[in-house]
């Protein structure tokens, strides 16, 4: 096992290299803890911790959960309290499980708790599968940073959630996920959507602004916003098309890679550079940004990955038409 669950300071437990992990690796591979279809939502969460094992319901409830603001914690008791209803009223048109159906403040409480580890340790897969949201036992111990060393990433096909390794990790260090969508946002407003949804601060590298690396990554984000707002006016207004969208897109890698981000949202960007490359009939240029991203995407998903398959798909394509 190339990782192991420790103590993580004020975080709580993290996982941890026990060697040093070179970047590309799959780190770890698991199959879900408990996960909900499409057409599922709190009634699906707690049907689905009713069939769990006795070791994995409490594994699951051994994950901390954030109830989150007021508001929100708020609409979680409702959904909760509405489901309670329903199966109240599903007992009573079938009496000889009335009794036992009736909700106590102590089911209450437990459902609530189900529901804010859920909401605060799954991950939403997509749309497509049979499996719409999910939990993992050990990824959900992986702490939030927002320039991580690590991305997960569902595989549709094995069943399975995997970690891979962004860049060389070294024996003793945290692994990290970034738990938002990477949008070159500024640290006020990244700490405020953690805050609320997970109920902590980051203190990466990123969030820091009391040092250089800090500052120096924050200016960079509000001058590349500032440029990318521009853009999106110039495009408004004149409709300039294909090209100011390319040029948008580059100010986002640009961007993304001066942080030092290198996973799958820099790799899309690079397949969406190289899309809109051949639409202009620069065909050397698409092959360039299309070979980047299968670089990439070869890191942070692995070569079994459908969409590492399509890249190499699209790549060959480009070079038959070349």
């Amino acid at each position: 096992m190339k990782y192991e669950i420790r103590q993580a300071g004020v975080k709580g437990l993290g996982l941890f290299a026990k060697s040093p992990i070179a970047r590309g690796t799959r780190i770890l591979s698991e199959r879900p803890l408990l996960a909900i279809r499409q057409d599922q939502e709190v009634d699906g969460i707690f049907s689905a911790t009713k069939s769990l094992t006795q070791n994995d319901r409490k594994a699951l409830l051994d994950l901390s959960g954030h109830s989150g603001g007021q508001s929100l914690e708020f609409a979680r008791w409702m959904q909760v309290v509405w489901w309670n209803v329903k199966s109240l009223v599903r007992s009573v048109r079938h009496p000889s499980t009335f009794t036992s159906s009736i909700p106590s403040p102590r089911s209450m409480r437990e459902h609530m708790t189900i529901f804010n580890v859920f909401r605060s340790n799954s991950f939403d897969l997509g749309g497509g599968g049979s499996i719409q949201q999910a939990v993992f036992d050990n990824v959900a111990r992986i702490n939030h940073s927002c320039l991580p060393n690590a991305q997960g990433n569902f595989h549709s096909t094995l069943g399975r959630f995997n970690v891979h390794a962004l860049r060389d990790i070294k024996s003793g260090e945290e692994v990290t996920l970034n738990y938002l969508p990477e949008l070159g946002s500024l640290a006020a407003s990244r700490g405020s959507k953690l805050q609320e949804g997970y109920g902590f601060d980051c203190d990466c590298p990123a969030c820091d602004l009391t040092t250089a690396r800090g500052k120096a990554g924050e200016e960079r984000r509000a001058e590349e916003r500032k440029r990318i707002k521009e853009f999106a006016a110039t495009v408004e207004k004149n409709a300039e098309g294909m090209d100011a969208e390319l040029r948008m897109t580059k100010r986002f890698i640009k961007l993304f890679e001066a942080e030092g981000i290198t996973g799958r949202e820099v790799a899309s960007m690079y397949f969406e550079v190289a899309k809109l490359n051949v639409k202009l009939g620069r065909h050397d240029e698409a092959l360039r940004c299309a070979e980047k991203g299968l670089e990439l995407d070869q890191y942070c998903i692995g070569f079994d990955h459908p969409t590492y398959e399509n890249g190499v798909e699209f790549i060959t394509a480009l070079k038959s038409k070349a």
